[in-house]
């Protein structure tokens, strides 16, 4: 059954954080490299890699971050200089150069404002669930257009609660006055997207652009899988 509404994450649903990632770790890395001790970049980018994986590891646990992603991140940096004996009053720099070169190099997937607008052109409504900062995520709804194309915006800095808590979910069902049968969300993330949305009894749809696989200890199971946008458009008989 085609939905009413169809809501959306942000981070690497619509805007390509993973690609911007890539490329601000690397600035950063061959930048801080040899100011922190470490004799190749790629050593530093790894061990940083390593320190955010195994802190995000248990999302649950440490939730509460999400908000405070500046500090987060400075956090784990500082963890990863410190096992391996570098210098650790780099962490902070490292942390805020890594902001402004990731905030450089985001941008939308090529196929994301073009769903968007079919989808309303079609008559659906659309919204935007996104876990984090008020001022961060705000930021990027403002450079990249989205607020006009979305019915609903929900963000976990402002609401006081985020994926995948049920009332997040409610709440944007509220504002668009959708049933949970009838709306579905789209996500890259297993356990806030999938799992909150299945939980509150929408139809999740796990989106993994070609470079994620689920765990083995998957946190949920979603209703529909997708590489891209353009499989949703099918799905929907656009």
């Amino acid at each position: 059954m085609r939905p009413r509404a169809v809501f959306f994450d942000m981070d690497d649903t619509l805007l390509d954080g993973y690609s911007a990632m890539q490329a601000a770790w690397a600035i950063v890395s061959a930048e801080f490299a040899p100011r922190v001790g470490c004799s190749e970049p790629d050593a530093l980018r790894d061990a940083i890699k390593r320190e955010g994986a195994n802190f995000w590891r248990d999302e649950g646990q440490v939730g509460h971050w999400r908000v405070k992603l500046q500090d987060a991140r400075t956090h784990t940096v500082g963890l990863a200089l410190k096992a391996n004996g570098w210098d650790a009053s780099y962490a902070e720099r490292i942390s805020v150069m890594y902001g402004a070169e990731h905030r450089a190099r985001l941008a939308p997937f090529d196929d994301a404002i073009a769903t968007l607008d079919m989808l309303r052109e079609a008559g659906l409504s659309t919204g935007l669930i996104t876990n984090g900062p008020r001022e961060l995520q705000r930021d990027k709804i403002e450079r990249f257009d989205l607020a006009r194309r979305m019915d609903a915006i929900v963000i976990e800095g402002e609401f006081g609660k985020g994926k995948p808590a049920r009332e997040v979910f409610e709440h944007a069902l509220a504002v668009v006055r959708a049933e949970p049968d009838e709306a579905w969300m789209v996500g890259d993330n297993l356990y806030a997207d999938v799992g909150g949305a299945r939980g509150a009894g929408l139809h999740a749809i796990w989106i993994h652009r070609d470079r994620l696989a689920p765990r083995e200890d998957i946190p949920a199971a979603p209703d529909r899988t997708i590489s891209h946008l353009g499989e949703l458009r099918e799905a929907l008989d656009l």
